[in-house]
């Protein structure tokens, strides 16, 4: 019992001790400010270890930073004036965070974040670095610093730097890879990157496990292969990349991606994908007609698939063949008031989570009727719960209104058979078309033949001739 009683205490004293600590950091943060240069100031911990989170909106002057403290996250946002980095405020920091937003940034060069300790993670969004002093006046070489070694995620977004001579000079995204060794998470966006020149990265983004590239301005990319442990890839606003190399075929390669994310990349089809383990696809706001039979049948962990802003106009009844475990599909659109989907689907995937606009009705046809009557008669088999008994459908290439459903049978003479069987049983065969002559009948005509055998007559005797003669001679 004595016992029991100084371990509490023992505990009390260590706890009492740590909060006693941790709410020392930010007094002595205060301590070493002025009035205009204080940020907010939040008591948190590092790696098990007190330190403190800053957040400095709207500051006139640099913050100023004792180098003995430790940082978990330092936020600097809509500067007042221009954010000088001549006197490289970071210099020895021990920050795991920094994030600088609606700034400009002046005086930037290799040391304004070099030497800091425990750096992970850095973002720089919807800035202007309105003065570069490295060697080359590129932006690029600012990641050259030790610091960059040890980060694990990098962030940029909408940054413009400028430079007399020098405006938005590319990054190039095989150096940035082997200045960032460790680098696991990198997001780029409106950034200009150079087109991939061929150089040997079979060493680098090792570690890469999510890449976001929007709206970057290349034509080319680094072969996809060549990053072993990418998760996410997401490549937006890029039609030229999808168009320049096999992209979506490589894709296949990777072992452990997950999650790919393509929208706004003018994409007619998603042929020739094939992956084990994706199981998530955004194809958002393409140019997509149609999701033909056997699509995905090469992604089988497929769970969730999203075609909306697509331009589609037929998703076949056998397009999910070969997935057992798709969970949800979305298909807002907007050129259509009438669903993309064959009315099969609401049989064949009564689970399904179908998201589209409330204002799509399905088409008129004797598949919907089908599907009316295993719902009304409450059979067995199930209908996915989108489809609802007093809804109308629209007839397509027609402007007649909504016909109710109860009404189709006086609309379309449909036989009793269930034409929404035999799913993925039957695969159609694709061949391609030779034009042949409309007369042709399997039959040789006889004045072919007839001509046919005088030719051969007449040049078998003019030979027999000159033979004659030859050997006369």
């Amino acid at each position: 019992m004595y016992l029991s009683w100084i371990s509490i205490s023992c505990f009390l004293l260590l706890v009492f001790d740590f909060h006693r600590c941790s709410a020392s950091i930010c007094s002595e943060y205060h301590s070493s400010q002025t009035s205009s240069q204080q940020c907010e100031c939040e008591d948190v911990t590092s790696n098990s270890q007190p330190a403190i989170s800053l957040k400095c909106i709207t500051h006139v002057k640099v913050p100023y930073f004792p180098a003995n403290l430790q940082y978990k996250n330092i936020e600097i946002e809509s500067c007042a004036d221009d954010f000088n980095f001549e006197t490289n405020p970071f210099d020895g920091l021990s920050l795991n965070t920094l994030r600088i937003r609606h700034c400009n940034l002046k005086n930037v060069n290799e040391q304004t974040f070099a030497n800091l300790k425990h750096f992970d993670k850095f973002v720089l969004e919807n800035s202007t670095i309105k003065s570069l002093s490295t060697s080359s006046g590129n932006f690029q070489d600012v990641f050259s610093a030790n610091s960059f070694q040890i980060l694990k995620s990098l962030t940029l977004k909408n940054v413009h730097y400028h430079q007399t001579h020098k405006h938005d000079k590319k990054l190039n995204l095989e150096l940035l890879l082997q200045q960032l060794p460790h680098l696991y998470r990198l997001e780029l966006m409106n950034i200009y990157l150079d087109n991939y020149r061929y150089h040997d990265i079979k060493t680098l983004g090792q570690n890469l496990t999510y890449l976001s590239l929007a709206n970057t301005h290349q034509t080319s990319l680094v072969p996809i292969q060549y990053l072993p442990s990418l998760q996410s890839l997401l490549l937006r606003h890029l039609p030229d990349v999808f168009h320049s190399q096999p992209l979506i075929s490589s894709l296949g390669k990777l072992k452990h991606l997950k999650y790919i994310l393509f929208d706004y990349n003018q994409l007619k089809s998603i042929d020739h994908l094939q992956s084990e383990t994706i199981d998530d696809i955004d194809l958002s706001s393409n140019l997509i007609e149609l999701i033909d039979e056997y699509t995905f049948e090469h992604v089988p962990k497929l769970r969730q698939l999203i075609l909306s802003g697509n331009p589609l106009n037929s998703i076949d009844k056998n397009a999910f063949c070969g997935i057992d475990h798709l969970q949800r599909l979305s298909i807002y659109i907007k050129h259509s008031s009438i669903s993309p989907l064959n009315n099969c689907l609401l049989i064949h995937y009564p689970h399904l989570q179908i998201s589209q606009d409330s204002q799509t009705r399905f088409q008129c046809d004797c598949l919907l009727q089908t599907v009316f009557n295993t719902k009304r008669q409450q059979t067995n088999q199930s209908v996915n719960r989108i489809f609802k008994l007093n809804q109308g459908c629209l007839l397509r290439n027609e402007s007649s209104p909504a016909i109710q459903l109860y009404e189709l049978d006086k609309h379309f003479n449909c036989s009793a058979t269930n034409s929404c069987e035999r799913l993925c049983q039957d695969r159609k065969i694709k061949v391609l078309k030779t034009e042949v002559s409309p007369s042709y009948n399997g039959q040789v005509n006889p004045k072919d033949a007839s001509l046919s055998t005088s030719l051969y007559s007449f040049f078998s005797y003019q030979y027999f001739l000159l033979l004659l003669c030859f050997l006369y001679l």
